[in-house]
């Protein structure tokens, strides 16, 4: 009898020890999903990306004749913090001419700047609004365009009728603070591109045409380069 009440007592040790088991590792998983949980929702640094779109147009400013470029781009944060950008600067060089310029992303603008028109002679403006730091929420997007203007008044234009440019374009966001952002804010990659300028007549482009820029695709443009 005292044998077999021994080795009752071992069975049931035995499955304590079981039972505790699972239940540390039941723990350690609960703990494990909460930690996830608690870094998606709250704590996940930005994680953005921006999105170019096919219909960058060019024309010409006529109150100074700045080179202007506008740009559609979509940026999203997946991230729970949220993010911004300070601002952006479009690198372009003239692979026929050489020349080179850093556009800065001067205004923002809607349907009604390619509706519109400048005129000087009665001193009427495109509507746009000046470029502000975009913030971006945690999780959100943020879609517009944005008009990109020549740092000076050049004799020699970048974007010449029937001419091919390239871009490249850059992002400033502002200094990670603390060691969590330093650790885990991913930095915004440029993005180069390849522009077709179409044929155009300056004049027309001064008094409010606006030229479609074709983006090359990058197959393309690989090849030509060879």
């Amino acid at each position: 009898m005292s044998e077999g009440k021994g080795t009752d007592g071992t069975v049931a040790s035995s499955g304590r020890r079981g039972f505790a088991w699972v239940s540390t590792v039941g723990s350690a998983v609960a703990l494990v999903a909460s930690g996830v949980s608690l870094w998606e929702t709250v704590l996940k640094q930005p994680q953005m990306k921006v999105f170019v779109g096919q219909s960058i147009s060019y024309t010409r400013d006529p109150y100074g004749s700045y080179e202007v470029f506008a740009v559609p781009i979509t940026v999203t944060n997946s991230g729970a913090q949220g993010g911004a950008l300070m601002s952006l600067k479009l690198e372009l060089a003239n692979t026929g001419t050489g020349e080179k310029d850093t556009f800065e992303s001067a205004y923002t603008a809607d349907g009604s700047w390619f509706a519109g028109s400048d005129n000087v002679s009665n001193r009427t403006k495109r509507p746009k609004s000046p470029f502000a730091p975009l913030s971006i929420a945690g999780r959100s997007t943020w879609s517009g365009t944005i008009l990109f203007y020549s740092s000076e008044v050049r004799e020699k234009k970048i974007a010449e009728p029937r001419s091919r440019v390239a871009a490249k374009l850059g992002f400033v966001t502002p200094m990670p603070e603390g060691w969590l952002e330093r650790a885990f804010q991913a930095r915004l990659p440029e993005i180069a591109m390849t522009l077709d300028v179409p044929n155009y007549l300056p004049g027309a482009l001064l008094s409010g045409d606006v030229a479609r820029v074709r983006v090359v695709p990058a197959t393309e443009a690989a090849t030509v380069a060879k």
